[in-house]
């Protein structure tokens, strides 16, 4: 889909905690399990392989107390929640998102290592001091919802190609034949992927003349992806209008029937679509044969 109901089931992995925080640790796997997020932890605290249960989950939760787990001479450097924060900062360069959670909401003289935990936060660290767990839970799910975005250098083009995965094979013939016409950039909808697309249409589409949405088997996605394309880029009052351009073996119009008063389109055979793209195209931009 498109933008804004994307809810992603996230994996966490539990790291252990030192003794004075087990019972923290249960009220908090209860909590993550309430939210229809799955907890990975060893299967016993003197389990080693943590480093492939982490690679199996999309990030860690450490909770820290007064005890410290980072000091160098501190004789519980080696313990499994010590281990285990080694292992998962050593993650962090990647994708994998590491949450360390101070429940007491205060650094003091007990806990000042914490200090040096926040100072060593890096972009996939997220430090948090709330003191609710729900709270903290609710924070991790929809920072882990976040979809990261599509990486787009927005360049002047004539045309913005826009078609689903499913259609790939079909797409690249009919925007082929485009580039002999018009200058094209095409963009790639995988709707399973984690990708935030809405950025990458937002930047691009205003520097087309024409944004283009093809299908041929996506019959299910392209109308209403379409429709959320137009609003989200401004509607009727958009600089850069949208079409659609259907594969007659599968697409028919009833299928955009919601569309007919907002948005032009063709369903046509696919050596015919060009055609009907490049007509459309000039009338828009005021061209003539």
């Amino acid at each position: 889909m498109f933008l804004n109901l994307y809810i992603k089931s996230s994996k966490v992995f539990l790291a252990e905690v030192t003794d004075g925080l087990q019972k923290m640790r249960s009220e908090v796997k209860n909590i993550l399990l309430r939210a229809g997020i799955e907890v990975i932890e060893p299967v016993n605290t003197a389990e080693t392989n943590v480093e492939n249960l982490m690679l199996n989950a999309d990030c860690s939760m450490h909770i820290l107390g007064n005890d410290n787990i980072i000091d160098n001479d501190s004789p519980v450097y080696d313990t499994p929640s010590a281990i285990q924060y080694r292992t998962a900062k050593g993650l962090t360069d990647g994708n994998f998102k590491m949450f360390v959670w101070n429940p007491s909401g205060i650094i003091n003289d007990k806990n000042l290592y914490i200090n040096d935990i926040r100072r060593d936060i890096n972009d996939n660290t997220i430090y948090s001091d709330i003191t609710s767990p729900i709270v903290f839970v609710e924070e991790l799910r929809a920072i882990m919802n976040i979809k990261p975005s599509a990486k787009t250098d927005a360049k002047n083009y004539d045309i913005l190609f826009i078609y689903n995965t499913l259609d790939r094979d079909s797409a690249k013939e009919v925007s082929n034949m485009l580039a002999d016409l018009q200058t094209v950039t095409e963009l790639e909808i995988n709707a399973g992927a984690d990708t935030d697309y809405n950025d990458f249409i937002q930047n691009q589409l205003p520097l087309c003349k024409l944004g283009i949405i093809y299908y041929d088997y996506a019959t299910d996605w392209a109308p209403p992806f379409a429709q959320q394309v137009w609003k989200q880029t401004g509607g009727q009052s958009a600089s850069t209008p949208l079409y659609i351009a259907g594969n007659s073996d599968h697409a028919d119009e009833t299928q955009l029937k919601p569309l007919k008063k907002i948005v032009s389109y063709t369903i046509n055979e696919k050596s015919i679509i060009p055609l009907d793209i490049k007509i459309y195209y000039d009338k828009i931009t005021g061209k003539t044969s």
